[in-house]
């Protein structure tokens, strides 16, 4: 879709055009004219313009003068002259200033309409090699941060099983940390993220929370830190003479303050788990194995948990509330004929109960947390499927969370991601959901059948409902197997016919109700679409 904006200060220039290239429908412009270059100028702050179809000579400013305007608040834009003198200094001066073409009046709708099929030509070559400039320097841009990515994937899952395997990745993405020297390891995990948070909006975040940690630590040592799909994952070397086991307690010493200050500017709980000192190269993959269970295995904990790597004590002290097979078998049959009888308040009191006792055990085994998220999951999607709404609720909550267990961040995320489901299902059967698509659509046709004397393009419904253009089309279409031009074009016959019928109304009244205020154009759209005039169809209809 190419927005046209048509200026020339003789109004009948600019009408006559603006009529005949509105019922040129393969060319999908949205079409705006103005009398004057001040006028135009003022469509041009609220609208983008693609292509700009202007007289040089006009009273105040003039067409060679506007270009400049044009080309200030819309680099892109393709300026076509019209003009009534063939003369070579105009002509010389518009194709300095990089316009299109320069059409001499008067002119064939035919000529027009083919100038501007070649301005769009040029406008679809020039964004594919712009997407394609822009495609390359994100290329360039990812190959670094891949390759970083590469390096610490193969670290994390113990494929790279040789030191010099470890230190060629090292050296030839320059990470700086010293190969001679241990590390301390240490992950972060953000415990809970607010509702209405975008992947991109996470992503952002776990980097300003990277960035809150290594504020805190770069002074006093070296720090290397990877962003993988859970947790952020730190290396930690000594800048000094202490050695890691120094490192290592003042790390702990700061994990406290370093929580509260991403509370305080981020407003996310984020947990800690640390390593013990001096993990050697070869040592990395099992430790990060062990640390990150720990994360996971810490459910009754919740959220701000700081632990340093010594299991055993940790076991010790919480104790293994032991989580019956049985109990879970029982609260998870309770819950699917709840949910399948529709009683609401009972289900969600039952849930939270359910919960509640699982994040009680505070340290539960993972592979147990996978068989009862597996068992909601199922709940949950057998009865969409039952039903038949999976589609329906995927388009208003993102199912994906229910195939993995990963995507939660702990079981306080996982039981508010339940909730929300278990409602959006209760509304669908109570029939509290009503069609939204239906109503946008159903609000759109009545708006065309009340303004069919008015503007009723696809870009101005598109603003009027605050919709965009391709959205709104591709709605439109699948709700009513048809295009809004189709449509307001059908609705404008049948009006113009059913006025034409009527007795006392004049032709050019007729075309005047349907936003024609060229009796030609309107002429010329009734014959193409019946293959008759108005006035044949008026005198076999009276």
């Amino acid at each position: 879709m190419n927005n046209i904006l048509l200026i020339d200060d003789e109004p009948v220039i600019v009408d006559t055009l603006f009529a005949m290239l509105s019922t040129v429908e393969y060319l999908e412009l949205t079409i705006w004219k103005a009398n004057s270059a001040i006028e135009g100028m003022e469509i041009m702050k609220n609208n983008r313009i693609d292509i700009l179809i202007t007289d040089v000579r006009m009273p105040g400013i003039s067409g060679l003068e506007l270009i400049k305007h044009v080309k200030k608040q819309w680099s892109r834009c393709k300026v076509i002259f019209l003009s009534g003198y063939s003369d070579y200094e105009y002509l010389q001066t518009a194709m300095r200033e990089n316009a299109f073409d320069y059409i001499l009046k008067p002119v064939e709708d035919e000529v027009i309409i083919e100038a501007i099929q070649r301005v769009i030509g040029e406008i679809e070559t020039d964004l594919r090699m712009h997407d394609i400039m822009t495609q390359t320097e994100l290329q360039l841009q990812k190959a670094q941060y891949l390759l970083h990515k590469d390096f610490f994937e193969n670290l994390l899952s113990g494929r790279l099983q040789t030191l010099s395997s470890i230190f060629g990745y090292m050296q030839s993405l320059q990470i700086p940390l010293e190969q001679e020297q241990d590390v301390v390891l240490m992950i972060g995990r953000v415990d809970r993220w607010p509702q209405d948070y975008r992947l991109k909006d996470k992503l952002q975040l776990q980097y300003a929370v990277n960035n809150i940690v290594e504020e805190f630590l770069r002074k006093t040592c070296r720090i290397v830190s990877f962003i993988e799909d859970r947790y952020i994952v730190w290396l930690i070397q000594t800048d000094s003479a202490q050695d890691l086991t120094h490192l290592q307690w003042y790390i702990n010493e700061l994990l406290e303050k370093i929580q509260q200050s991403i509370r305080q500017y981020l407003h996310l709980p984020v947990s800690f788990v640390l390593s013990k000192p001096n993990i050697g190269w070869l040592q990395i993959h099992h430790t990060y194995k062990e640390m990150s269970e720990w994360m996971q295995r810490g459910i009754g904990l919740d959220e701000g948990i700081i632990l340093i790597e010594q299991a055993s004590s940790m076991l010790s002290q919480f104790g293994e509330q032991e989580l019956l097979p049985q109990d879970i078998k029982r609260n998870l049959y309770q819950l699917t004929n709840l949910l399948e009888s529709g009683d609401k308040p009972t289900f969600q009191r039952t849930m939270t109960t359910f919960f509640h006792d699982i994040q009680r055990a505070v340290f539960i085994d993972y592979t147990l947390q996978l068989e009862i998220f597996a068992h909601l999951s199922a709940m949950f999607l057998s009865y969409m499927n039952a039903r038949k709404i999976t589609h329906s609720i995927e388009n208003e909550l993102d199912l994906k969370p229910l195939s993995n267990y990963e995507m939660h961040a702990n079981w306080s995320a996982f039981e508010e991601y339940c909730s929300r489901l278990a409602s959006m299902l209760f509304s669908y059967a109570e029939g509290e959901k009503k069609d939204q698509k239906q109503e946008i659509i159903d609000k759109v046709d009545a708006y065309i059948v009340k303004h069919l004397h008015q503007n009723t393009s696809l870009d101005h419904l598109a603003k009027t409902f605050h919709l965009s253009p391709y959205y709104l089309s591709r709605l439109y279409h699948a709700e009513k197997g048809i295009s809004i031009s189709e449509r307001t074009k059908l609705l404008k016959l049948a009006r113009a016919k059913e006025l034409l019928s009527a007795e006392g109304v004049k032709i050019h009244e007729v075309a005047s109700q349907l936003g024609f205020y060229n009796i030609s154009y309107f002429t010329k759209f009734f014959k193409k679409n019946t293959g008759i005039s108005p006035q044949e169809y008026r005198q076999n209809n009276t």
